[in-house]
């Protein structure tokens, strides 16, 4: 983590309280000790209460949650003015004991309609209330992105609070192979359009997004979450719940940073059997020796492509130029490899789901706002 940050592949670190207690224990650091060190390395340090998570049917896996004590007598929910009141006080002092910002909770949506979207704006309202510079959080699945105007409208409802930051997340039903699915184009573009309106007055973190969250940064958020480990980078409701002990030996994968993608080791040897120097091109570099080396080549990797799209500054028409120019180029590579490579060592499917869907998603977004030129 600290060695991430000190090597410039990270910027901060957010931090949970179901993968960190408040107080340290054998092989888990204390969260303060946890933000004292990134703060100390230069990092920026979040703790995000995660509430989206714990209210999720089956969210059971609290043993470090529940040491952070964040819920009052009035029990576990925020569907009533004394359980949000209880719950921001007791979210907003643990963040305080740490030296980070306050960042208030939130639920996941499904709708921006209905009690639970009153219920999320009611906690934002609080929050506000209780700290006029706290930033906010918003989570929705993907049928709250996909809401066309009823978003938008709850949206600029959230936007009046003047937040100085946003943490979006996109809540998905499940994550398989720890691979990205953005097929939903309607729900990306929404989610891209709501990042659009809110990086107009506020700064915006994509939560959980590592490649797929690239598309956000053409839209205007200044950061998206990755992960050190593969099982961080998105929102997956199993990471919050037990798990059945069984013994897994987990495949070996290697970031190939000119196609965007993240593809399994065996596919990458393939690829460097192609040629020494076209292999390193699209690897972006040499081929990493293990899967600690992986880890810091593709935070490299990822963090090359969102500075390349930042690059142009506010200047949305340049970011969204730039992040164009490299999937349709990743999209040739792809086409390249996949007449190249057996069928069994690299399928159409990963072309889809790494390129293909999140350009769909930007373009879709792009020419509603007459910013695809």
């Amino acid at each position: 983590m600290t060695q991430a940050l000190a090597a410039g592949l990270a910027d901060g670190v957010i931090i949970s309280p179901f993968h960190t207690p408040r107080v340290s224990i054998p092989r888990h650091q204390a969260g303060a000790t946890v933000s004292a060190a990134v703060i100390a390395a230069g990092g920026e340090a979040v703790f995000d209460a995660s509430t989206h998570a714990r209210l999720l049917p089956g969210s059971d896996d609290v043993l470090h949650y529940d040491t952070w004590q964040l819920w009052g007598p009035s029990g576990i929910g925020l569907d009533s003015d004394a359980k949000r009141l209880e719950h921001l006080e007791r979210v907003f002092a643990r963040q305080r004991e740490m030296s980070v910002p306050t960042l208030a909770p939130t639920l996941t949506l499904e709708s921006p309609l209905g009690q639970a979207a009153d219920d999320a704006f009611r906690t934002a309202e609080l929050a506000r209330g209780l700290d006029p510079a706290c930033w906010q959080t918003l989570a929705g699945r993907r049928s709250f992105w996909r809401a066309g105007s009823d978003l938008d409208a709850y949206i600029g409802q959230l936007a009046s609070l003047r937040a100085p930051c946003w943490a979006l997340t996109v809540v998905n039903d499940i994550v398989v192979d720890n691979v990205p699915d953005l097929a939903d184009t309607e729900a990306f573009s929404g989610l891209l359009r709501t990042v659009h309106s809110l990086s107009q007055r506020a700064r915006v973190i994509i939560c959980h997004a590592d490649y797929a969250g690239v598309p956000a940064v053409a839209a205007g958020a200044s950061d998206i979450g990755a992960g050190w480990d593969r099982g961080m980078r998105f929102f997956d409701p199993r990471s919050f719940q037990l798990t059945t002990p069984g013994i897994q030996i987990p495949a070996s994968y290697v970031t190939q940073g000119r196609l965007g993608a993240v593809l399994r080791r065996d596919t990458g040897d393939a690829i460097a059997r192609l040629g020494d120097a076209f292999a390193t091109t699209l690897r972006g570099g040499p081929m990493p020796a293990d899967d600690t080396a992986e880890r810091s080549h593709h935070l490299r990797q990822l963090r090359d492509l969102v500075n390349a799209v930042s690059g142009h500054g506010v200047a949305r028409p340049g970011r969204i130029g730039e992040l164009r120019n490299f999937y349709e180029r990743s999209m040739a590579d792809f086409d390249s490899l996949l007449t190249r490579l057996p069928r069994t060592t690299l399928q159409e499917s990963s072309r889809m789901r790494w390129v293909e869907q999140p350009y769909r998603a930007l373009k879709a977004y792009a020419e509603a706002e007459g910013l695809w030129l």
